[in-house]
């Protein structure tokens, strides 16, 4: 009886491998050989997924797409309010344990190389707008709620949540700001949010 092979899994347990590669030894180390190697796969059987270098680093970072939109799923599902949603999800994309800061490794390498990389560049603009609507949806179902200020633009509140959350990654990894520092200052502008 021929083996069946899942291909999702293995493109799955290619871009998990990119990732661990990424994390602990830098973007620079990625190559086709690296990866086989982490990935415990022959170089043809990566090659028969991925041909190219540039190939397997828009997979892994799609998959760090699909990594984050679970975790913001499974956060939606116990939430209560929308404004209780808005904060989860804003937590959710920060350094705050080991499995945050390691998607947050990874990104923030992501994001240094899409500045000279076209392609990943286009993949990461593909994923903005999604998240900066999530964002803004939230923020217009709080002020329906009475939970924020009625006259904010939810959408640049959406920009601006983003641009908190990408600004503060960096500087808790080195290790600047505590989790617990993290999660005030969001409360804070929130609270801020809500005398606007």
């Amino acid at each position: 009886m021929p083996k069946i092979v899942d291909h999702d899994d293995r493109r799955r347990h290619i871009a998990e491998a990119v990732h661990r590669v990424i994390h602990d030894r830098g973007m620079e180390s990625v190559s086709l050989r690296e990866v086989a190697a982490e990935a415990g796969m022959s170089m043809g059987a990566v090659q028969y997924y991925v041909t190219t270098k540039n190939h397997m680093l828009l997979l892994a970072l799609e998959h760090i797409g699909i990594w984050i939109g679970n975790r913001v799923a499974a956060v939606a599902a116990r939430q209560a309010t929308p404004l209780d949603l808005l904060r989860a999800t804003v937590l959710e994309l920060l350094p705050l344990d080991d499995e945050r800061s390691y998607l947050n490794r990874i990104g923030l390498a992501f994001h240094a190389s899409s500045v000279v990389d076209d392609d990943q560049a286009t993949a990461m603009r593909l994923g903005l707008p999604l998240l900066l609507s999530f964002f803004a949806d939230q923020i217009r179902a709080a002020q329906a709620a009475g939970q924020l200020a009625a006259d904010l633009d939810p959408d640049k509140e959406a920009s601006i949540l983003y641009a908190f959350a990408q600004g503060i990654v960096n500087a808790t990894l080195v290790g600047h700001y505590t989790p617990d520092q993290v999660t005030a200052l969001l409360d804070y502008h929130l609270a801020r949010l809500r005398r606007a």
